[in-house]
């Protein structure tokens, strides 16, 4: 973990041995806090995760930095879809001056249960997942080719 010690600035390092956790506890006791997360939609999607289980009074309002493949949420928010097209945009503290005068825009997330039952019925594991409510590209043509036939 990378961790500079200025109470208005706190850096994490995620990785397989350490999740998002370890940070929001840390400002679990803080009123207002923001969260800044650098990476793709799997990146978002951990933190996300990790703050819908810590059960915030407040939940902190998230930015994305786009350091993904696909970046798709990213590009979905009008964050860009990869920190290289900030290069001839003055860069990182345009960025950052950027998601300190951002608007905080609500996002849903639908958490969905699944349950597998054995073969006599009878619950065996259950598991949450969740989900954003942005559409990508591909479901967007899946439903207007849907629509089209349907309509024919």
């Amino acid at each position: 973990m990378a961790e500079f010690h200025n109470p208005s600035l706190q850096v994490f390092e995620l990785s397989g041995s350490q999740g998002p956790a370890i940070g929001l506890e840390l400002f679990s006791k803080v009123r207002y806090f923001r969260v800044l997360v650098c990476g793709g939609d799997g990146t978002v999607s951990w933190v996300l995760d990790a703050i819908e289980r810590h059960n915030f009074e407040s939940p902190p309002p998230v930015a994305i930095l786009p350091l993904g493949t696909g970046n798709d949420l990213s590009r979905v928010l009008q964050w860009g879809r990869g920190f290289s097209m900030f290069d001839g945009l003055g860069g990182l503290s345009t960025l950052l001056q950027d998601i300190d005068h951002a608007a905080v825009t609500m996002l849903d997330r639908w958490k969905v249960n699944i349950i597998e039952e054995n073969s006599e019925g009878y619950m065996e594991k259950e598991q949450s997942k969740f989900m954003m409510n942005y559409l990508g590209r591909y479901l967007e043509l899946l439903l207007m080719d849907f629509f089209h036939l349907s309509v024919s």
